[in-house]
């Protein structure tokens, strides 16, 4: 990526086309490698002899910048193969993106030409796009693109799928003091994808965050693994656009309905410590925040304002994060009490009042910086009438050049008012927020992000594997119960004693033989929700609960016109288990990251309050534990209101096994356990769907 020599193929001397563009911008700032330009016509162009082939030029070039027509583009990959160059950029769109029958054989063309021969017995011509902005190294002048100026050099590297949206973030950037070592435009990732980059990006000495703007994933599980590793020693920035199959696809199953457009790449983020970022706004915000300040040890900060408010802000944001703000120490206490106001709080947060000058603003900030429990500092600020914004900016920047290990973030709310003190907290490197709460969870994301433990491959699972696919065999669709129940004991999954009866006389010698109380449920692969149509009975606790309950049921289902296969009479005959809290264990392939697993709140809330929590399968028991804490249900399973702490062990197993199933068996596209009845003596599964590919 640090080329010394280019040729721009498709160069031309009309000022308003693209070729002309990217040469004129290699030859005006500040390249210093040679940069040769490549036209049919042989015109000289911006003063420069043109060559008719990139063969004619002499010697070496390491990299060409293609902008000619797409029918063209595989034949010069060729001619690019044949000169030993190692890299080409490809700007001209007309390929895969169109959705047409000619970009895709054109785009594989491309490929083809470039797998066609090895340069140096080693390695093969790297291809970025095509249909991309180009590449730009503010370090060595390089702006092969037509972006219309270098950013300020820097240590953040950005890699985008949309030429114009790097653009736009570019520009942008200059309002906050950001700059790049790299600007990587990749368009249709025809043949180097975001792994690729991610993994050079790993060794590049001058990127230390790297930021993905990507519209899709081509291999999630590549990507999982390469930024799970990398993002250890360099913080990686999400923003992703576009909607995943998932949604779409799942229509039989709660878990499809509440996978959305999203789990997966939440998914992908939490197990690969990636932060991700809900916009634009909050990307740039993001890359400002880890490129500029250190890591923040531990998660307890302090905050300081001259208004109440704004604090309040701050702290609610604060627990919500993650974070701590803890009190300052007896010491520094003492040394505020003597420095602020009688009436200034001296507590977490620090409030100096509505009529602070930069003294007292100074003081809280030594305070903060000299107690070995505060490892951040939060500043916020409101223009009052007689606040020196500009002073308490310096007297922060100050602050930063000498306690150059805490990270600081601030916001100065207002506009015309705190606009000079934002630009010395700019200068300074300090990141600028508007709210408290974004500065709050700007802090946050300096905590070191853990990745998610990989599963490792228990012994025995080839055989359970082997074993699972003879259970699904040839089945589609629907399972049935008792296929359900034969693939559920493979996978240590418990649930209830239970049986299908296919009469009324039957299903009354089941009930005695599992034990009164039961429940009864309509068996058949074509209802997917029992409940809907009246299709379950619980508690029944005799002989003629259980006569009227099958009666109803059968009732019901003919209302309902579905038909029960194989049988006339089909009712599954449950144990009837006390009462716990009801959680759902789902599944379902996602088109990028394959196998996902979810835990969420389940029975009759689970699409009501969406409290789920999704990974991509398989995990270990520790990830399966840190899903069950995200959830906002998670103060029901260690117990309330006098009630037991439910056993999250056998929980988090459960969850661990429903990977491994998803993992093991890639034909179930979509499967629930809802619900999962949770007690302090164990788990049991309810009620199960397993959906298997047709």
């Amino acid at each position: 990526m640090h080329p010394t020599s280019i040729a721009v193929i498709g160069a031309s001397a009309s000022p308003h086309k693209v070729g002309h563009m990217i040469y004129n911008n290699l030859l005006t700032q500040g390249f210093k490698g040679e940069v040769y330009a490549v036209n049919t016509k042989g015109e000289e162009i911006l003063g420069k002899k043109s060559f008719k082939t990139i063969g004619d030029i002499p010697g070496a070039v390491d990299t060409a910048i293609i902008v000619t027509p797409a029918h063209t583009v595989p034949g010069i990959v060729k001619e690019c193969v044949a000169k030993g160059i190692q890299t080409a950029v490809i700007i001209t769109a007309g390929f895969s993106e169109t959705h047409t029958d000619e970009g895709k054989i054109l785009e594989q063309q491309i490929i083809d030409a470039a797998q066609s021969q090895i340069i140096n017995s080693k390695s093969k011509i790297r291809i970025i796009g095509p249909n991309c902005l180009g590449i730009l190294i503010p370090s060595i002048g390089l702006n092969a693109s037509f972006a219309k100026d270098l950013p300020k050099a820097g240590s953040i590297a950005l890699v985008s799928q949309s030429g114009a949206l790097a653009v736009a973030l570019i520009d942008q950037s200059l309002s906050l003091g950001i700059g790049y070592s790299q600007i990587l435009s990749i368009g249709n990732k025809a043949l180097m994808d975001e792994c690729d980059f991610l993994e050079e990006l790993a060794e590049d000495p001058e990127t230390k965050v790297i930021g993905f703007y990507l519209e899709s994933i081509k291999d999630g599980r590549r990507f999982l693994k390469t930024a799970g590793t990398i993002s250890q020693r360099k913080p990686i920035v999400l923003l992703k656009s576009g909607v995943s199959d998932a949604g779409r696809k799942a229509a039989a199953s709660h878990t499809g309905a509440l996978a959305g457009s999203s789990a997966a790449i939440d998914a992908a983020c939490a197990q690969a410590g990636i932060h991700r970022a809900a916009n634009a706004e909050e990307f740039l915000m993001l890359l400002q925040t880890l490129s500029t300040q250190p890591q923040l040890r531990t998660n307890r900060i302090a905050v300081i304002t001259n208004a109440g408010g704004p604090g309040i802000l701050a702290t609610d944001a604060t627990e919500a994060a993650g974070l701590e703000l803890p009190p300052l120490q007896s010491a520094m206490c003492n040394r505020l009490k003597g420095q602020l106001p009688s009436s200034a709080s001296i507590g977490n947060p620090i409030d100096v009042l509505g009529d602070a000058l930069c003294d007292r603003y100074s003081s809280a900030l030594e305070a903060t910086g000299d107690d070995s429990g505060i490892d951040g500092v939060v500043t916020l600020l409101t223009p009052q009438v007689m606040t020196p914004v500009e002073e308490i900016a310096t007297a922060i920047a100050d602050f930063h050049k000498r306690q150059s290990l805490m990270p600081i973030v601030a916001c100065f709310m207002g506009g015309p008012s705190v606009e000079k003190g934002e630009k010395i907290l700019m200068e300074a490197g300090i990141p600028h927020f508007p709210t408290p709460e974004a500065a709050v969870h700007a802090m946050a994301t300096l905590l070191p992000r853990k990745n998610g433990a990989e599963a490792s491959e228990k012994r025995g699972a080839r055989v359970r594997k082997e074993k699972a696919q003879k259970i699904l065999g040839k089945h589609s669709g629907l399972l049935d119960e008792d296929t359900s129940k034969e693939l559920f004991d493979l996978y240590q999954l418990p649930q209830p004693k239970a049986k299908v009866a296919t009469s009324a006389d039957e299903a009354v010698q089941i009930a005695k033989d599992i034990g009164f109380p039961v429940i009864a449920k309509i068996s058949s692969p074509q209802i997917l929700h029992k409940t809907d149509i009246g299709g379950v009975k619980g508690n029944l606790q005799n002989e003629a609960d259980v006569r009227k309950a099958c009666e109803e049921i059968m009732a019901n289902v003919t209302a309902s016109k579905f038909s029960i296969l194989n049988s006339p009479f089909s009712i599954l005959i449950q144990k009837h288990l006390p009462p716990g809290n009801e959680f759902i264990i789902g599944g379902l392939q996602d088109a990028s990251f394959g196998p996902m697993v979810m835990v969420g709140l389940g029975g009759i809330y689970t699409e009501l309050f969406r409290d789920t929590v999704f990974r991509i399968a398989p995990i270990n028991e520790e990830e399966a534990y840190r899903m069950l804490t995200e959830l906002k249900s998670w103060k029901l399973l260690l117990g309330m209101r006098g009630k037991a702490r439910s056993d999250i062990d056998a929980l988090a197993r459960a969850i661990v096994a429903v990977s491994e199933m998803l993992h093991e068996c890639p034909q179930i596209e979509e499967l629930d356990c809802n619900p999962v009845l949770v007690s302090d003596a164990g788990i049991s599964v309810l009620d199960a769907k397993v959906v298997v590919k047709t």
